[in-house]
């Protein structure tokens, strides 16, 4: 098992996606900005400071930064490079109709919150629902996903062996996940505060690892 995340441009011509050969990757499992803030021109919930006082402010501090969607040229090259797909938050993105969304219940009792989120994946497959509570514990990035949610995804995914690509780590739970259950990793953070933060998270995940 090995890791590779670099912070760079998934899209850069030396290092991101262009620099790989066709359907390198097994499975690219991806959490790209859904340009919601981007759209609507408001302040989300993503955008309000609703992770202030932690280890920096990213809702205020990237809002109208981070959360740009990517161009039709960026789902064209995660295509080309990966052999299957899971895209999340594949409700705000042109992709062609497929029977396999996955839906993460993230059983949030407030109304006035999103209940759920939605991938989209290249499976041919039934939908599957994925329950789990994200409401406890630290995050560092605004739009952080457990980790079991990602050994979840690999588990119904992903075949031992397999290589697997994370265009955009934010907070690495999916490098986490993936040195936890072994799976050969790449992953991209463009922003350096992230990136940073994303890299202690790995290291102390390992370092408990050595403990046992």
């Amino acid at each position: 098992m090995s890791y590779v995340f670099l912070n760079c441009d998934c899209m850069d011509k030396d290092k991101g996606m262009p620099s790989y050969p066709d359907k390198h990757f097994e499975l690219a499992i991806v959490d790209p900005p859904y340009g919601i803030e981007q759209t609507t021109g408001r302040e989300t919930n993503h955008g309000r400071g609703k992770l202030k006082d932690r280890a920096f402010n990213q809702g205020e501090k990237k809002f109208g930064v981070w959360d740009i969607r990517p161009s039709a040229y960026y789902f064209a090259e995660l295509k080309r490079v990966s052999k299957n797909q899971i895209i999340w938050g594949g409700n705000y993105f042109e992709l062609p109709p497929n029977r396999c969304m996955i839906v993460w219940d993230k059983c949030q009792p407030w109304e006035n919150f999103s209940q759920v989120e939605l991938a989209w994946t290249s499976f041919d497959s039934p939908a599957l629902l994925y329950k789990y509570d994200n409401r406890y514990g630290g995050k560092i990035h605004p739009t952080q996903k457990p980790i079991a949610l990602y050994k979840w995804l690999l588990t119904k995914y992903a075949k031992p062996g397999d290589k697997i690509l994370d265009t955009h780590v934010g907070s690495a739970s999916s490098i986490i996940a993936c040195i936890d259950l072994g799976f050969d990793v790449t992953g991209f953070e463009l922003d350096a505060d992230y990136y940073k933060a994303a890299t202690k998270r790995i290291n102390d995940f390992k370092s408990q690892l050595k403990i046992f």
